[in-house]
């Protein structure tokens, strides 16, 4: 993927909307911002947020299907889901 193409993302756009309607950040770290600088293909997105991981990739992943299953790490306040789309 090329920076062009961000704004058109199913995963990028679900975050930002759900990060702005709760009043939060929230930035793209590790490999994925490495293979796009790279212009590479990457498998996963890495994603930190200010306030509750959980609760936001609960949210993000409802957003984008209700079929989606999030597993998350209370001890850790981390969280991930798997969709291809």
């Amino acid at each position: 993927m090329k920076f062009k193409d961000l704004s058109s993302n199913t995963v990028f756009k679900a975050v930002s909307n759900i990060v702005t309607e709760n009043n939060q950040q929230a930035y793209v770290i590790g490999g994925y911002v490495r293979d796009m600088f790279l212009e590479r293909p990457s498998k996963d997105i890495d994603i930190v947020v200010e306030g509750s991981g959980i609760g936001i990739a609960k949210q993000v992943a409802k957003s984008i299907s209700h079929k989606i299953n999030v597993s998350y790490f209370k001890r850790f306040g981390t969280a991930m889901f798997q969709w291809e789309g």
